[in-house]
């Protein structure tokens, strides 16, 4: 029975005793604030250095073997294709069916063209560089990803936040905090908001060692961000997939300031390295007005194809598309110098494919909004890849 007297009580009517026996203050009142005491331990990393003779080829040859980018198996083999009928836009993309699509989508209900949209952000290996950078990185990766369905907005999005980390070890606990108020900070910057998550904070484990002793094995720190936000049109939804053999011309919009960080690159994990100077998120005004003009021109039917430049840089976001389009594509970077710099740096940004009589709206649009972008190539009939960077050619050969 309700007393009002302020105390939680449980009688035993057998004994008269009283197993419980509480203020409720002391259950609902003010909980005295735990307290968590850290320092910062910065990681001792050393400058790239990859071999002198080191071209493009060779580098592709390693860089499309490392598991997170070329393999796609467990896509392939967990993802749910067809169940409920309402999935509109699921992994498997293109005259090949590979399993490039950026985002997932799909309808609220079998008679509507409206829905819901979600893909993910990870950045893991950036995190042994720079947690900070790694956190806002992961976010730019979601919101990239995200872009090509098309959406109610970047201030409807919405997110997951999965947390791994081994956050009660000397200096991992200060790495994750920087790393959490970096995603707190940029996704205010884009009207973003976390909703929801989880957390694996003991990701530690002592094993035994040859010796006859311990060794403490750690994970490292990771973030997924996992964003969805609702769609307006489930048909408007762009694939990585070239689509206009001939006609379609490649434009490249630059999110990295004409910046080329190699530390944390998929580059450098197959050397063996993690490089000193990772990619960031330097201006997150530039990466929410991208949103917006490539949001612009999906609505308009400008776009047929698009991918975002992310695990094993431009060169791999290319060839995905030239793979699942099942033809050829060239491509000139006249800006740039240095081929290994340019081609495998995994700076944010977008690769889009337009028909060329279409190309000067898409430009015009990207000009209103003050995003930078630049015709780099045109997709081929002819199954032929061919990169040239500075006015040299760097790469020919067959797409297969």
């Amino acid at each position: 029975r309700v007393t009002g007297d302020g105390r939680i009580v449980v009688h035993d009517a057998e004994d008269g005793s009283r197993p419980v026996d509480l203020a409720l203050e002391h259950v609902l009142g003010d909980m005295p604030q735990k307290v968590f005491t850290d320092h910062r331990e910065h990681a001792a990393t050393a400058p790239l250095e990859l071999p002198d003779d080191l071209d493009v080829a060779a580098g592709l040859e390693r860089v499309l073997r490392l598991l997170s980018v070329g393999s796609k198996r467990f896509l392939t083999t967990k993802v749910d294709r067809a169940v409920t009928g309402l999935v509109a836009r699921q992994p498997c993309a293109g005259p090949l069916q590979l399993t490039v699509a950026d985002c997932a989508v799909i309808a609220a209900s079998h008679l509507d063209t409206v829905g819901a949209a979600t893909a993910i952000g990870e950045q893991p290996i950036k995190g042994l560089v720079d947690p900070a950078a790694m956190a806002r990185m992961t976010v730019g990766e979601a919101v990239t990803n995200l872009v090509w369905a098309r959406t109610t907005g970047l201030g409807d999005v919405r997110c997951s936040a999965n947390w791994m980390w081994a956050a009660k070890l000397p200096g991992e606990g200060a790495a994750m905090h920087d790393a959490l108020v970096a995603m707190k900070d940029l996704m205010i910057e884009l009207g973003m908001a976390v909703d929801g998550g989880k957390d694996s904070l003991s990701m530690a484990a002592l094993a035994p060692t040859a010796d006859g002793g311990s060794e403490t094995v750690k994970a490292p720190g990771s973030l997924v961000v996992s964003a969805y936000v609702t769609c307006p049109d489930i048909r408007a939804t762009v694939t990585p997939d070239l689509e206009l053999p001939e006609r379609g011309r490649l434009l490249i919009v630059d999110l990295g300031g004409g910046r080329h960080r190699l530390g944390g690159s998929a580059l450098a994990q197959v050397f063996g390295q993690i490089g000193d100077d990772t990619p960031d998120v330097d201006d997150p005004a530039l990466l929410g007005r991208a949103f917006t003009a490539v949001q612009e021109a999906i609505a308009a039917g400008l776009i047929t194809a698009g991918h975002d430049r992310s695990d094993g840089g431009l060169a791999t976001a290319l060839l995905e598309m030239a793979f699942a389009g099942n033809c050829g594509l060239e491509v000139h970077l006249v800006d740039d110098d240095d081929p290994i710099a340019a081609l495998f740096a995994e700076e944010l940004g977008l690769v889009m494919e337009a028909d060329e009589d279409d190309v000067d709206a898409v430009l015009a649009i990207m000009e209103r909004h003050r995003v930078p972008c630049a015709t780099i190539g045109r997709s081929l009939a002819e199954p032929v890849i061919r990169f040239a960077v500075g006015g040299g050619t760097v790469l020919e050969t067959p797409m297969t």
